[in-house]
């Protein structure tokens, strides 16, 4: 957008620049700007003359910049592309809307889900159904809140079994082993039905 923004042999087009600034303009976008290194884009042709460029940008329009004023925008390091990534933070200026009560199939799997469910359930018999549903979701988040995420489950039993495994062959623990790695099924399974 303006020709600063490339560094290397050759000028810049000065026209493609004057069109995609009208374009931009036409558009109502407004350049966000950015944190960390200018150049987004290298030729990588470090041994001769490298050509760098400011080639990725956020653009985002005045309704946008409402909900989202306080944007900060990083140009990532390049590691693995001739492109830097680039990451938007955003914080809205609009109210967070309550989370809705979501049911998780994984709840099922709990040995005491089924429990808690019927406890919250029969204590609320003399209630209409509609109370009956919103006194049940809000002890089930109690009860699911006091639950270790399923991923750290996971990263507690790989370390307990990297552990049983890292004895001498002949004092392995094998039952401990077994029951490490049907737990660890166990988990893997919620976690998928987690994620559907």
């Amino acid at each position: 957008m303006h020709p600063n923004e490339k560094w290397g042999p050759g000028p810049p087009c000065l026209s493609r620049i004057d069109i995609f600034c009208a374009l931009v303009k036409q558009c109502g976008l407004i350049d966000l700007g950015y944190s960390g290194p200018a150049y987004t884009w290298t030729n990588k042709c470090f041994t001769t003359n490298p050509t760098f460029e400011r080639l990725d940008r956020c653009l985002a329009n005045a309704d946008w910049c409402q909900i989202f004023p306080h944007t900060v925008v990083y140009h990532l390091p390049m590691l693995y592309s001739d492109h830097a990534p680039i990451l938007a933070i955003m914080e809205s200026s609009n109210p967070k809307p309550r989370r809705r009560f979501r049911f998780a199939n994984w709840w099922l799997a709990e040995v005491d889900f089924h429990e808690t469910a019927a406890q919250a359930w029969t204590q609320t018999a003399a209630e209409p159904f509609h109370l009956r549903t919103k006194i049940l979701a809000a002890s089930l988040k109690t009860w699911a809140k006091k639950k270790k995420p399923l991923n750290q489950q996971l990263t507690e039993i790989e370390q307990e079994l990297f552990q049983v495994q890292q004895a001498p062959p002949h004092l392995i623990d094998h039952s401990k082993e077994e029951s490490l790695i049907q737990l660890h099924n166990s988990v893997l399974d919620k976690l998928t039905d987690y994620y559907r």
